[in-house]
């Protein structure tokens, strides 16, 4: 049987209610809970004792967003004990602004539902993804099909593959879980110089979403654990109207594409302008 680990951040405490109902999901596994947070008021403690006893919690800052809370995490308890570590946090709600994340637009909660659900929508979803470790040796990650995307040409390649190659990593893989909801194999995070980070390295909330900063970097790092120790990323949670765009998109980015687009290309990660299939490096 699979020992989990479960690294939840709780900063919206109102989304409590809807994370314990996620969680209860859970099943056909031993399985631990580690809540992190900024501060934990009474009621949001009785919830988490209530519905897990032996639950831990870890008060830290809420900086780097849920990047710092999960490394701190991973810190305090190990990893030695877990077969699969599953990482999930609190996330705003957008409203009515549309947010495009790989050919998806998300509002409101959506954007949460869609990382969570492709986990732990229901009770066979969960088993689909413990299925995925217990059938497939290569499987080194799961997360949403929806959300698994390609880094696009803001995102700074030349600070990612300095940080890769300074913990020793290398991997050509260049997409992640947009949103870093996932589940990974515990033994993956041996690879991270966990000892070394500490809170003050980490953006206050305002910054970091910004690039270039340690939270932009292994946002991405996360997701780029398993391609670069020779494993797979599997994803859950598609539809067959998310197939049919995907396979539009596939027909017409090319040509898209090949008329304007900019990207970063090569080993530098040097940005590209291209009209008319000719490219001009900016």
């Amino acid at each position: 049987m699979k020992k989990v680990l479960v690294i939840f951040h709780l900063y919206y405490k109102d989304q409590l209610p809807y994370f314990l109902d996620k969680l209860s999901h859970i099943h056909g596994c031993d399985w631990d809970l580690c809540v992190t947070g900024p501060s934990f008021d009474p009621e949001s403690q009785a919830s988490l004792r209530a519905f897990k006893s032996d639950v831990s919690l870890i008060t830290c800052e809420n900086v780097g967003y849920d990047i710092w809370p999960f490394l701190h995490a991973l810190q305090v308890t190990g990893t030695d004990a877990y077969d699969l570590v599953l990482k999930l946090h609190t996330k705003s709600n957008t409203g009515d602004h549309k947010i495009r994340i790989g050919g998806v637009h998300l509002r409101e909660y959506m954007w949460r539902d869609t990382l969570v659900d492709a986990l732990l929508q229901d009770r066979e979803r969960w088993e689909e993804v413990l299925n995925i470790f217990e059938s497939r040796p290569d499987a080194g990650m799961v997360c949403s099909r929806k959300l698994y995307c390609k880094l696009n040409f803001k995102e700074d390649h030349a600070l990612l593959d300095e940080e890769l190659s300074r913990i020793g990593l290398q991997t050509q893989e260049r997409r992640f879980c947009v949103g870093t909801m996932m589940i990974l194999r515990a033994d993956l995070f041996k690879a991270l110089p966990l000892a070394e980070f500490r809170a003050e390295q980490f953006p206050r909330e305002s910054a970091s979403n910004s690039g270039g900063t340690i939270a932009h970097i292994y946002e991405r790092i996360l997701s780029l654990l398993a391609p670069a120790q020779g494993f797979q990323v599997y994803t859950t949670g598609s539809d067959a109207a998310f197939e049919r765009k995907q396979k539009i998109r596939r027909f017409t980015k090319p040509l898209l594409d090949f008329l304007f687009s900019i990207d970063r290309k090569g080993e530098d990660g040097a940005k590209y302008l291209t009209i008319l299939g000719i490219s001009i490096r900016l």
